[in-house]
């Protein structure tokens, strides 16, 4: 679930609307929207909370500390990316484990924060951070460091089978994002969708390469320039 939203943070793009309190939430309600969520997952559901890189590394910990009572399965991008210091602070700091960076570029990228104990969980995209090659490298480079890799991969149907493909190479693979929100450049791009089963469970395809068809008139409604 999303939080970090309060009016302090800039890191989001509450300026570009013309109602941008609709945009902050004030921190104590998203300690309540975490707790609410937890008592609707009961304690044995795998509750994650995105931060999206708006706190700085002391409120983070404050943050992170008032949430260690929903046994958290991580708190993702708690501080800038860039900021490798400060996540290794928060992430020595906290008991829930540190998971990110989604825009980081490379294995040298990634390297710095896995030598740093600026993450617990790795999360590269590989759309971002090199593609399948190089994001091989980082896994590898996270398991000989005792790491687990959960892609990021948020954005359309291509990405996302690219990502399972990835996710279900890596011996250190340990889930694969999947958005809820409605796009049809996932839902309507591949002639074979993907089914996601009622157990969070999903079946690569099997055909050579991606194993995916395009709609070709999908592609042709979404068409810009």
């Amino acid at each position: 679930m999303k939080i970090g939203r309060n009016p302090s943070t800039g890191t989001h793009l509450r300026q570009l609307i013309g109602q941008a309190e609709f945009c902050e939430v004030d921190p104590s309600e998203d300690l309540a929207r975490v707790a609410a969520v937890r008592q609707a997952l009961g304690p044995q559901g795998k509750l994650m909370v995105d931060v999206n890189c708006a706190w700085s590394p002391d409120f983070a910990i404050e943050m992170g500390r008032a949430m260690e009572a929903q046994k958290l399965y991580w708190i993702e991008e708690p501080v800038a990316t860039d900021d490798i210091d400060g996540s290794a602070r928060v992430a020595d700091a906290l008991t829930t484990p540190i998971a990110g960076y989604e825009t980081e570029m490379g294995l040298y990228g990634f390297r710095q924060l896995i030598d740093c104990g600026a993450v617990d969980i790795v999360q590269p995209d590989i759309a971002w951070s090199g593609g399948f090659s190089e994001g091989r490298r980082i896994a590898a480079y996270a398991q000989a460091h005792h790491k687990m890799v959960a892609p990021h991969a948020f954005a359309g149907a291509v990405l996302l089978v690219a990502s399972l493909h990835f996710a279900a190479a890596a011996p250190n693979g340990l889930l694969l994002e999947w958005d809820q929100n409605p796009n049809a450049l996932r839902d309507e791009l591949l002639k074979e969708p993907l089914r996601l089963e009622n157990d969070g469970t999903v079946r690569p395809p099997e055909r050579p390469g991606l194993g995916i068809e395009l709609d070709r008139a999908a592609v042709e409604r979404y068409r810009s320039g």
